[in-house]
């Protein structure tokens, strides 16, 4: 039951991404969320990269968005950050 919660969770935050970038454009809407330039732009990937400022866990965690609002999380160990 857990995982159908957090299921339902993610796909209610994705909509409600979707159409707050929709409505403000992407960028705007990061600002908003995370704090104005604390994310930057991967061409290459053409993704957002957003540090995560509360994970506590080994190495560093980054959300990632796509420009339609889908978005993961990745996770860097250590060896990768320094």
């Amino acid at each position: 039951m857990k995982r159908r919660g957090h299921r339902n969770l993610r796909k209610r935050l994705t909509r409600q991404l979707r159409a707050q970038i929709a409505q403000h454009g992407i960028e705007p809407v990061l600002d908003r969320m995370f704090g104005p330039g604390s994310w930057r732009y991967d061409e290459r990937e053409r993704l957002w990269i957003v540090p995560d400022t509360q994970d506590k866990g080994p190495g560093r965690a980054y959300y990632c968005v796509n420009a339609d609002g889908d978005w993961f999380k990745a996770r860097l160990d250590g060896e990768h950050t320094q």
